[in-house]
């Protein structure tokens, strides 16, 4: 299965618990070595009837990689509904402590969302839904899926940055995450000030190239020394 990615690596982008400034987890993140962007590689993949088996191979790269990363840190994948419900994802998170998140991809059906919320549940692992704000991902989805993270999309974001319409707009996201437990995480975090921005949108976690860039995973110890020594972002386990 995994000759399918033999080009490929994983790269791994820090998620910050904002309120504690430490980085509690990561996202796994797939780069080809001919700089194919990944959706485009995907595209290229659905295509030829294999994107189910790249998203597999991938995934299992991002597991098996992950092992040098520090053990308290939870990890999250990317992957259609499709792959979620496949047999043999249960074979590869199999064996491996640490905590996993599944982020489902925003245009799957929400009939076929709950059967993978079902699923992650039976796999011990937990769920995200990426791109909060931007197409299907409202407040109802949210509220029907019962995700245990909601990531705002970096352009609401940024737009709420700006904008008293598009805060109240992630206001009203982080209240339908907050109804049913869910963790907000703000994407696209790039200066000092977002980071406050963020906070005061009632974001929990944060991703950004300010809060670490996708790096590969022997490269993470000097990333994440270099947060704590530049703007104070300690790492537990490090």
């Amino acid at each position: 299965m995994t000759h399918i990615a033999e080009d490929a690596r994983a790269f791994f982008q820090p998620l910050v618990d904002l309120p504690a400034s430490t980085v509690v987890g990561f996202e796994a993140l797939a780069r080809f070595a001919d700089g194919t962007p990944p959706p485009e590689r995907l595209a290229q993949a659905e295509a030829a009837g294999v994107r189910d088996e790249l998203e597999m191979a991938l995934i299992e790269l991002a597991v098996r990689t992950s092992v040098t990363l520090p053990e308290d840190a939870f990890v999250t994948l990317n992957a259609s509904s499709s792959t979620m419900l496949a047999e043999g994802l249960d074979a590869i998170l199999a064996g491996t402590t640490r905590a996993w998140g599944l982020e489902l991809y925003e245009g799957s059906a929400v009939e076929e969302s709950r059967a993978v919320r079902e699923r992650i549940s039976s796999l011990g692992a937990f769920l995200l839904i990426d791109d909060a704000g931007a197409g299907l991902a409202d407040e109802k989805r949210i509220v029907d899926l019962r995700p245990d993270i909601v990531k705002i999309d970096r352009l609401l974001f940024w737009a709420a940055l700006e904008d008293a319409t598009e805060r109240e707009r992630v206001a009203s996201l982080s209240r339908a995450a907050s109804s049913v437990g869910a963790r907000v995480l703000v994407e696209g975090i790039e200066t000092a000030k977002q980071v406050d921005a963020a906070r005061e949108l009632g974001a929990v976690l944060g991703q950004g190239y300010f809060l670490g860039r996708p790096t590969p995973p022997e490269d993470i110890p000097a990333v994440l020394a270099e947060l704590q020594r530049t703007i104070g972002i300690d790492t537990p386990g490090l």
